[in-house]
């Protein structure tokens, strides 16, 4: 019977040292925020009309902070069954990499996941591919993630309208329809 005991609880206890060395692991790289920055659009537009160029450049700096603001405004929004602690968004031409921290209660872990993006009709669609934590990847619909349509007019004037986008290393390039008239309006207004 001695034997059996200690047998049981040497078991127990590598069970317990695997489960805190996988706590261990999947816990985030790096330390990441929800704060963000608004985007100055006065500032893009008036850069458009002295070059007369109905286009801006996105850098990827200004696409983290308008995917932090979109991150915080679902989270406020829906509810979810981990807690977003942090995120970072990277550009690589037509993907996208978002870097998450997110809690599930004591447990702390590090996500990645990688999109596809699309542009069609004035909507940018992002289409997960893969989900990671550390080294170990998963199917992204397992965790429920699906593809993100996101209506880049809800973000824009009403007086500009996107005609193409160019996704680039890191920028994306963005052109507009527009009525250079409107635009000289709509900056006297601001």
């Amino acid at each position: 019977m001695g034997k059996r005991r200690l047998f049981i609880g040497f078991v127990l206890l590598l069970i317990v040292i695997v489960l805190t060395a996988l706590v261990f692991y999947i816990r985030p790289a790096k330390s990441l925020d929800l704060h963000y920055s608004s985007i100055s659009w006065k500032e893009k537009l008036l850069a458009m009309a002295e070059t007369r160029r109905a286009e801006l450049t996105l850098s990827e700096y200004e696409l983290n902070q308008l995917a932090k603001k979109e991150l915080n405004q679902y989270i406020a929004e829906h509810e979810l069954p981990v807690k977003i602690t942090g995120a970072q968004f990277r550009l690589h031409g037509s993907r996208l990499t978002a870097d998450l921290n997110a809690s599930w209660g004591a447990m702390d872990a590090g996500v990645e996941a990688e999109y596809r993006m699309e542009y069609s009709s004035g909507r940018l669609l992002l289409v997960p591919e893969t989900l990671s934590i550390r080294r170990f990847s998963f199917p992204p619909e397992k965790f429920g993630l699906e593809s993100i349509a996101v209506d880049l007019g809800t973000y824009l004037p009403e007086i500009v309208q996107v005609k193409t986008m160019t996704f680039q290393e890191k920028t994306i390039q963005v052109s507009f329809k527009l009525d250079w008239m409107e635009v000289a309006r709509y900056l006297d207004l601001l």
